[in-house]
């Protein structure tokens, strides 16, 4: 049976001629030098410019006002950073002026952002887009040794996929031609993680692609109850940040190498890491990407900024410069693998996660996360920052006997520490529940700045710490 499904999913594929082109392409891009590569993404890139300049009205006037496109109608890419970043605000309140004037001319479908942090956006892609992203999937999986249809296990899902009774002939059908076994990453309690466990045993993939917290969440409970699971050949993290905590629990769990990868709904999928594990390799055919600091200034390897990406392929409504939402950073040397491809060292999380101190400094959610990292008692940990001096503490209690001196202790040792940050007039305060709701697009988020997401006054002078 799984020979059969494998060879479906060969012939579905190769009735895909525009995916298979691409593929070829990009096969033989990721090896060219990084000079080369480079050139060859800035054609991609002037040929995206022209055309959002010639037929989308809202960048006609951006590239207009920026001196992108002189009056001969040469193009200055020294210029590209004149561009306004796009926001979802923009998307929203500009969405008809952001598609293109060619659109019947296009096959298009509209898609919707995930939502981690907010009302998720509606956007026009096309089928150019599609294809080319499919393609760049295909790539990532040769990097971790995936072959079409020997069989994906996804714990995965956003709330519009997999909410139980939506689920239609079609999808089952297509799943199955995949070779593809779906289990739903919004009912992760300890009953329905034990039935995820047999199911894995049952089907033995070869891949589990899945969201980084909730694998997380089953290699826990695997070895806390002792469970035995199937060993796939790779694991497939994203939609979330893995740290390395993470990395190390499902890698033992499952002795299998994790592969991080990178994308979004809006921007499809962006960086994977190879088998090198030292980073993101950046799809250069398909997505330009900036780190930019909080003036806009491009960011230097190492050092953390605002991940802006542009998308190359999508032209029915093209997204230059839009701020994505999520911090990173550049690699500080280039993989050894040989890739000519840009590489992100990191993605340290969502620009929402920092907190924001009253003089202005921003201080990364990742400090408070680590602060549990070794509270065996702390099951699942969310820190608020409510206001300037008010930080609240949700904690999910392990299934790990601990005695109450402990659990003070380590309580003790985290309010000192968030003390010592956000300054002695700091209220925190820690709150013991029973769970902790995941985003409607299926993310857990570790650190959340109310302040942030509502726009806190003084963010004109902000700073990081």
């Amino acid at each position: 049976m799984k020979s059969i499904k494998r060879a479906v999913s060969v012939i579905r594929i190769m009735t895909q001629p525009d995916v298979l082109k691409h593929l070829r392409a990009i096969e033989r891009w990721q090896w060219l030098g990084p000079e080369q590569s480079r050139a060859m993404q800035e054609g991609q890139l002037r040929k995206l410019i022209q055309c959002a300049y010639t037929s989308v009205p809202y960048y006609h006037e951006a590239i207009k006002a920026a001196n992108v496109i002189d009056a001969s109608g040469c193009i200055d890419m020294r210029r590209f950073s004149n561009i306004p970043l796009l926001d979802k605000g923009i998307i929203r309140d500009r969405f008809d002026d952001l598609a293109t004037g060619e659109l019947k001319n296009r096959k298009w479908f509209v898609n919707t952002s995930g939502g981690s942090t907010g009302e998720p956006i509606e956007l026009i892609q096309d089928k150019e887009y599609d294809d080319w992203n499919r393609a760049i999937k295909l790539l990532y999986n040769q990097w971790t040794g995936y072959s079409l249809g020997s069989g994906e296990a996804r714990l995965w899902g956003s709330r519009g996929d997999m909410l139980v009774g939506r689920e239609t002939l079609w999808t089952h059908t297509s799943r199955w031609m995949k070779n593809e076994v779906w289990m739903n990453a919004f009912q992760m309690k300890p009953e329905e993680m034990r039935a995820y466990v047999r199911r894995l045993n049952a089907v033995k993939p070869t891949q589990i692609l899945a969201y980084a917290e909730s694998i997380y969440d089953l290699a826990r409970l695997i070895e806390r109850e002792g469970l035995q699971t199937h060993r796939p050949r790779s694991i497939v993290s994203s939609s979330g940040t893995l740290f390395p905590h993470m990395r190390e629990t499902v890698e033992r769990v499952f002795q299998a190498p994790v592969f991080d990868r990178y994308g979004s709904r809006e921007m499809g999928n962006i960086a994977c890491e190879c088998a090198e594990h030292s980073g993101l390799h950046v799809s250069s055919p398909t997505h330009y990407v900036e780190v930019l600091h909080d003036d806009a200034s491009p960011a230097q390897p190492g050092e953390v900024g605002e991940i802006v990406v542009t998308v190359l392929t999508n032209y029915a409504m093209p997204l230059i410069r839009y701020r994505i939402g999520d911090m990173g950073m550049w690699a500080t040397a280039a993989c050894a693998c040989g890739r000519g491809w840009p590489v992100l060292k990191e993605v340290t999380g969502r620009v929402t996660d920092r907190f924001l101190k009253k003089d202005g400094t921003l201080v990364w959610g990742t400090f408070f996360t680590t602060l549990f990292w070794h509270q065996n008692w702390a099951e699942k940990v969310q820190t608020i920052q409510e206001d300037y001096d008010h930080v609240r503490v949700l904690i999910v209690r392990s299934g790990t006997n601990c005695t109450g001196e402990e659990i003070e202790r380590g309580l003790s040792y985290v309010a000192e520490k968030i003390y010592a940050t956000m300054g002695r007039d700091c209220r925190v305060d820690f709150e013991f529940v029973d769970e902790i709701d995941q985003t409607d697009s299926g993310k857990f988020r570790h650190t959340i700045s109310k302040l942030l997401e509502r726009g806190a006054e003084g963010m004109d002078h902000v700073r990081s710490q």
